[in-house]
């Protein structure tokens, strides 16, 4: 058994003794349109992505907040909460239902805090999203028929 593993030791080593490079190989592997793919791939990261920030200087307990809002929302495909930055949050929902549902059912809060947010376009970078402005409703009671119209308001 010992001289059958020498020999075929020998073996090896006299071919790849024999093995040389005659000529130097150009290029390599090339994938027609890969850069195109990575380049969809990152879009498609951001097709159902939120980015948001509490209107806060207080430090956001990140695992609490976002045990929280994933128990809020309860996304059919789930989501994934993610800190960029101390006060910036990035929001990835996983099928256009739940992201428009999140929208639509705002404005959101979160320890008395409100979550401004803005879904993020193809090009856009979570970190240049100007997150200054929300909309929310508001009810009022009482209010004469006189002054039900939009120049009133």
């Amino acid at each position: 058994m010992a001289g059958t593993s020498t020999t075929m030791e020998a073996d090896l080593n006299n071919s790849y003794a024999r093995l040389t490079l005659a000529e130097e190989e150009e290029g390599g592997i090339i994938v027609a349109g890969a850069e195109d793919d990575e380049r969809e791939e990152a879009k498609s990261d951001f097709c159902y992505c939120l980015v948001g920030r509490f209107l806060t200087d207080k430090v956001i307990n990140f695992p609490a907040m976002k045990s929280t809002m994933a128990s809020l929302w309860r996304p059919g495909r789930g989501v994934c909460i993610k800190d960029l930055s101390p006060t910036l949050f990035l929001f990835q929902f996983f099928h256009e239902i739940d992201i428009n549902r999140v929208i639509d059912s705002g404005p959101w809060t979160f320890d008395q805090h409100i979550l401004i947010v803005q879904r993020l376009g193809a090009e856009d970078q979570p970190q240049h999203v100007p997150l200054f402005h929300t909309s929310f409703w508001t009810q009022i009671y009482n209010l004469p028929i006189g002054f039900q119209s939009e120049k009133i308001l």
